[in-house]
């Protein structure tokens, strides 16, 4: 039985106790995250066992055989000096391979309703974009490069390594850039340059080199998923209350 008193570490002749260690990580300031991830972890087995989620043991080994593969722990030997190294037993591992299963499956069954919604009212901003962008530090130099590019025709990574100026390829979508950008993007056609913009790296110009409509596939389902399911546990461990 683990108590205040039980020895987790020691160091020469220095013991260290788990009352010791909590005292130590609230000191910090990281036991309050900790017990929020806890409480996180809670939650999630609660609503899965109210909703009449669980994994089947079949699925559970499926996911751990994999785990191994990709850490190549081919052998048992392997596997077990694994585990001691993370301070796990088997079951342990087990446990945590079955909760983040029963995790992603209480997050379908929270946000998998709600996705097409959400596309549907945010489309504009899960637009693809394919991005050429260069800062410049100062206000003439950001107009001399948009003028040379939008006057004389020159190309935007030309005139930038002209200056000693770098361009940054990019790939995101719309809602990942800032307000200014993404404001000034929105309509944008491509190959069109825009700016210069303030942002907080700098005077900004930009260069749209491809543009796609946003489309619900695999990826974009999943990132609504996790942004749903973020939100709803925000939400939820914000009723929460830590011992001071």
């Amino acid at each position: 039985m683990i108590t205040l008193d039980t020895i987790v570490g020691a160091l020469g002749e220095q013991r260290l106790t788990v009352g010791g260690l909590f005292e130590w990580l609230r000191a910090d300031g990281r036991l309050g995250p900790l017990v929020r991830e806890a409480l996180a972890a809670q939650l999630v087995k609660e609503e899965a066992r109210r909703a009449g989620l669980s994994v089947p043991v079949e699925e559970v080994q499926a996911a751990a055989d994999a785990f191994r593969r990709r850490q190549g722990l081919d052998a048992a030997a392997d596997t077990q000096a694994w585990l001691a190294a993370q301070g796990l037993s088997l079951d342990d591992f087990e446990a945590r391979v079955e909760d983040g299963l029963l995790a992603a499956r209480l997050k379908q069954h929270l946000t998998g309703p709600q996705v097409e919604e959400h596309f549907s009212a945010h489309r504009a901003g899960l637009e693809q974009l394919r991005l050429s962008v260069v800062f410049a530090g100062r206000d003439d130099l950001a107009r001399e490069l948009a003028s040379q590019v939008r006057d004389e025709g020159r190309d935007l990574g030309e005139v930038a390594r002209a200056h000693g100026l770098s361009v940054v390829q990019q790939r995101l979508l719309l809602e990942d850039l800032g307000a200014p950008l993404a404001s000034a993007l929105t309509g944008a056609s491509a190959s069109e340059l825009v700016g210069p913009v303030e942002t907080p790296q700098g005077l900004a110009l930009v260069v749209v080199e491809e543009r796609r409509a946003a489309e619900l596939d695999a990826a974009t389902r999943q990132r609504i998923q996790d942004m749903l399911f973020a939100r709803w546990m925000s939400a939820r461990l914000g009723e929460a209350t830590l011992a001071p």
